[in-house]
């Protein structure tokens, strides 16, 4: 090795100290980041998986989420095997209505609550929520991408990314998709019970228009010789009171 090539590596070696030394000081390694594998950065194209639900307001969004938890219901019940559990389970169900109803933003479709978020609002441990997940995503009824973003140790010694929240969202393609082929029936059921509310909005008739109330006869204009006559009745009634 020459003495160029030497001294570089003396000088990488000596790098390598420093910044393990710094890890050490500061009780973490550099470059040691706590995240899941497969997880993207929440800027990243991958994670942009948020869109509006139905269309996009709030009424919308309520009547959209009314559907998807009636089908939930449903299929947990119909797609229940004899002695076995159901797929969903009534946890699975209650985990999906706290995301449709506490978490969900109908305007832009995100979701990215905190699992902890989730236990308090179902008073669920973390173990039963993160099973309910589990099955909402085996059964297609819910999806989601890890992510994480960076720390605030960028340069410096320390992990240089930390996990994020999920970014939840639906996928109406998947559904049922643990059934296999059959499961191309619960996307149909679906869809049928999108289209029934919708009959039953067009067939709902239109409420009535509110007509404004008749003016009083004192709130009518008068007509100029009418105005007129009714003064010269007042003048001579007020004439009689004096002379009598």
């Amino acid at each position: 090795m020459s003495a160029a090539s030497e001294a570089r590596a003396l000088a990488r070696d000596a790098r390598k100290l420093i910044r393990d030394a710094g890890g050490k000081l500061g009780g973490k390694r550099r470059g040691a980041d706590p995240v899941w594998r497969h997880s993207f950065d929440v800027d990243s194209r991958q994670a942009d998986v948020f869109r509006p639900i139905a269309d996009g307001t709030i009424p919308g969004g309520l009547a959209w989420a009314d559907d998807y938890l009636r089908l939930a219901k449903e299929y947990d019940v119909i797609h229940k095997k004899k002695g076995e559990r159901s797929p969903l389970m009534a946890n699975g169900i209650r985990v999906l209505e706290a995301l449709l109803r506490n978490f969900l933003d109908f305007k832009t479709g995100q979701l990215d609550p905190a699992i902890t978020a989730l236990m308090k609002v179902t008073a669920l441990s973390k173990n039963a929520v993160v099973d309910a997940l589990k099955r909402l995503r085996e059964h297609g009824f819910l999806d989601w991408v890890r992510r994480s973003e960076k720390t605030t140790n960028v340069g410096e010694a320390g992990p240089q990314r930390q996990q994020a929240t999920n970014a939840y969202h639906f996928d109406i393609g998947r559904l049922g998709r643990a059934l296999g082929d059959a499961g191309k029936a619960v996307k149909a059921r679906f869809l049928n019970l999108r289209e029934a509310r919708r009959r039953r909005a067009a067939a709902r008739p239109a409420p009535a228009k509110q007509q404004p109330p008749a003016p009083s006869l004192a709130e009518k204009p008068l007509d100029a010789a009418l105005e007129a006559a009714l003064k010269r009745i007042e003048a001579a009634g007020e004439a009689r009171v004096w002379k009598s």
